[in-house]
Protein backbone atom coordinates (compact mmCIF):
# COMPACT_ATOMS: atom_id res chain seq x y z
CA UNK A 1 0.00 0.00 0.00
CA UNK A 2 3.02 2.30 -0.87
CA UNK A 3 0.78 3.74 -3.81
CA UNK A 4 -1.79 4.83 -1.57
CA UNK A 5 -0.19 8.54 0.05
CA UNK A 6 0.93 9.21 -3.69
CA UNK A 7 -2.23 8.71 -5.12
CA UNK A 8 -4.23 10.89 -2.75
CA UNK A 9 -1.54 14.01 -3.15
CA UNK A 10 -2.42 13.33 -6.41
CA UNK A 11 -6.11 13.30 -6.19
CA UNK A 12 -5.16 16.49 -4.41
CA UNK A 13 -3.35 18.09 -7.04
CA UNK A 14 -6.22 17.08 -9.65
CA UNK A 15 -8.36 18.81 -7.19
CA UNK A 16 -6.61 22.37 -7.18
CA UNK A 17 -6.09 22.33 -11.07
CA UNK A 18 -9.79 21.84 -11.10
CA UNK A 19 -10.99 24.23 -8.86
CA UNK A 20 -8.59 26.46 -10.53
CA UNK A 21 -9.59 26.16 -13.98
CA UNK A 22 -13.60 26.92 -12.59
CA UNK A 23 -12.10 30.05 -10.73
CA UNK A 24 -10.91 31.37 -14.14
CA UNK A 25 -13.67 30.56 -15.87
CA UNK A 26 -15.79 32.64 -13.25
CA UNK A 27 -13.48 35.81 -13.41
CA UNK A 28 -12.81 35.31 -17.53
CA UNK A 29 -15.73 33.33 -18.93
CA UNK A 30 -14.86 31.80 -22.24
CA UNK A 31 -12.03 34.13 -22.98
CA UNK A 32 -10.18 31.80 -21.29
CA UNK A 33 -10.13 28.78 -23.91
CA UNK A 34 -9.20 31.25 -26.35
CA UNK A 35 -5.15 31.13 -26.58
CA UNK A 36 -4.37 34.50 -25.22
CA UNK A 37 -6.39 36.83 -22.69
CA UNK A 38 -6.26 40.21 -24.61
CA UNK A 39 -6.04 43.36 -21.62
CA UNK A 40 -6.01 47.01 -23.53
CA UNK A 41 -5.19 49.62 -20.62
CA UNK A 42 -4.81 53.44 -22.47
CA UNK A 43 -3.44 51.99 -26.37
CA UNK A 44 -1.17 49.28 -24.59
CA UNK A 45 -1.92 45.58 -25.23
CA UNK A 46 -1.30 43.51 -22.17
CA UNK A 47 -1.41 39.79 -24.00
CA UNK A 48 -0.99 36.80 -21.45
CA UNK A 49 -1.35 33.69 -22.27
CA UNK A 50 -3.92 31.46 -20.54
CA UNK A 51 -1.34 28.83 -19.02
CA UNK A 52 0.09 31.91 -16.98
CA UNK A 53 -3.31 32.95 -14.88
CA UNK A 54 -3.88 29.44 -14.31
CA UNK A 55 -0.48 28.54 -13.00
CA UNK A 56 -1.13 31.54 -11.38
CA UNK A 57 -4.42 30.23 -10.06
CA UNK A 58 -3.52 26.72 -9.24
CA UNK A 59 -0.33 28.30 -7.01
CA UNK A 60 -2.32 30.41 -4.96
CA UNK A 61 -5.10 27.71 -4.37
CA UNK A 62 -2.74 24.54 -3.89
CA UNK A 63 -0.39 26.79 -0.86
CA UNK A 64 -3.81 27.70 1.19
CA UNK A 65 -4.98 23.65 0.53
CA UNK A 66 -1.64 21.96 1.47
CA UNK A 67 -1.01 24.52 4.26
CA UNK A 68 -5.02 23.99 5.65
CA UNK A 69 -4.92 20.56 4.97
CA UNK A 70 -1.54 19.47 6.79
CA UNK A 71 -2.38 21.56 9.98
CA UNK A 72 -3.68 18.76 11.10
CA UNK A 73 -0.58 16.65 10.57
CA UNK A 74 1.56 19.26 12.18
CA UNK A 75 3.66 19.49 9.08
CA UNK A 76 5.35 16.08 9.61
CA UNK A 77 5.06 14.74 6.10
CA UNK A 78 8.04 15.38 4.50
CA UNK A 79 6.55 15.36 0.58
CA UNK A 80 3.65 18.17 1.65
CA UNK A 81 6.36 19.92 3.92
CA UNK A 82 8.14 20.40 1.12
CA UNK A 83 5.35 21.49 -1.40
CA UNK A 84 3.97 24.02 0.95
CA UNK A 85 7.64 25.81 1.41
CA UNK A 86 7.97 25.42 -3.07
CA UNK A 87 5.02 26.66 -3.68
CA UNK A 88 5.37 29.36 -0.96
CA UNK A 89 8.55 30.65 -2.45
CA UNK A 90 7.11 30.50 -5.81
CA UNK A 91 4.21 32.88 -4.74
CA UNK A 92 5.93 35.04 -3.27
CA UNK A 93 8.55 35.49 -6.37
CA UNK A 94 5.04 35.96 -8.32
CA UNK A 95 3.50 38.57 -5.92
CA UNK A 96 7.32 40.47 -6.36
CA UNK A 97 6.79 40.20 -10.30
CA UNK A 98 3.43 41.59 -10.46
CA UNK A 99 4.37 44.46 -7.99
CA UNK A 100 6.89 45.78 -10.84
CA UNK A 101 4.20 45.66 -13.06
CA UNK A 102 1.94 48.06 -11.19
CA UNK A 103 3.20 51.43 -12.47
CA UNK A 104 2.21 49.88 -16.08
CA UNK A 105 -1.13 50.25 -15.27
CA UNK A 106 -1.03 53.83 -14.35
CA UNK A 107 -1.85 55.96 -17.28
CA UNK A 108 -0.25 59.22 -16.67
CA UNK A 109 2.67 57.04 -15.24
CA UNK A 110 5.60 58.56 -18.04
CA UNK A 111 8.05 55.44 -18.21
CA UNK A 112 11.14 55.41 -19.86
CA UNK A 113 10.38 58.23 -21.92
CA UNK A 114 7.22 57.04 -23.34
CA UNK A 115 5.07 59.97 -24.44
CA UNK A 116 1.33 60.37 -23.71
CA UNK A 117 -1.08 61.06 -26.39
CA UNK A 118 -2.54 63.12 -26.49
CA UNK A 119 -0.42 65.83 -24.50
CA UNK A 120 -1.30 66.82 -21.32
CA UNK A 121 -1.93 69.78 -22.07
CA UNK A 122 -4.95 69.08 -24.11
CA UNK A 123 -6.50 66.69 -21.76
CA UNK A 124 -9.34 67.60 -19.63
CA UNK A 125 -8.67 69.65 -15.79
CA UNK A 126 -9.45 66.03 -14.33
CA UNK A 127 -6.76 64.56 -12.19
CA UNK A 128 -6.84 60.85 -12.72
CA UNK A 129 -3.44 60.55 -11.46
CA UNK A 130 -4.26 61.28 -7.61
CA UNK A 131 -7.67 58.14 -8.19
CA UNK A 132 -5.20 55.49 -10.29
CA UNK A 133 -1.88 56.75 -8.15
CA UNK A 134 -4.46 55.27 -4.40
CA UNK A 135 -6.33 52.15 -6.21
CA UNK A 136 -2.53 51.19 -7.22
CA UNK A 137 -1.67 51.80 -3.65
CA UNK A 138 -3.84 49.50 -2.27
CA UNK A 139 -3.10 46.65 -4.96
CA UNK A 140 0.51 46.89 -3.83
CA UNK A 141 -0.32 47.12 -0.24
CA UNK A 142 -2.27 44.32 -0.33
CA UNK A 143 0.13 42.04 -2.63
CA UNK A 144 2.68 43.02 0.12
CA UNK A 145 0.09 42.11 2.89
CA UNK A 146 -0.14 38.29 0.64
CA UNK A 147 3.72 37.86 0.96
CA UNK A 148 3.84 38.57 4.69
CA UNK A 149 1.17 36.25 5.10
CA UNK A 150 2.64 33.67 2.66
CA UNK A 151 5.90 34.04 5.10
CA UNK A 152 4.53 34.16 8.37
CA UNK A 153 2.39 30.91 7.25
CA UNK A 154 5.87 29.22 6.43
CA UNK A 155 7.48 30.55 9.51
CA UNK A 156 4.78 28.53 11.38
CA UNK A 157 5.22 25.47 9.58
CA UNK A 158 8.86 25.65 10.51
CA UNK A 159 8.16 25.89 13.77
CA UNK A 160 5.17 23.39 14.40
CA UNK A 161 7.25 20.92 12.46
CA UNK A 162 10.18 22.00 15.07
CA UNK A 163 8.28 21.27 17.98
CA UNK A 164 6.62 17.77 16.85
CA UNK A 165 9.90 16.70 15.84
CA UNK A 166 11.38 17.14 19.50
CA UNK A 167 8.46 16.03 20.87
CA UNK A 168 8.93 12.68 19.13
CA UNK A 169 11.96 12.54 19.87
CA UNK A 170 11.68 12.67 23.77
Amino acid sequence: MKNKPILQEILWLLGCIVISIIIGLCIFGRTLYSDTIDINLHDTYFVIKKRHLLIFFFIIISFFVYYFKEFKYSFCRKIQRSFIFFLGFILILLASLAVQLLPFFNPNHNINGWTIYPPLSIQPEINKFEQNFIILTIISKAILILQVAVVAMMLSVTYRWGKSKAQNEN
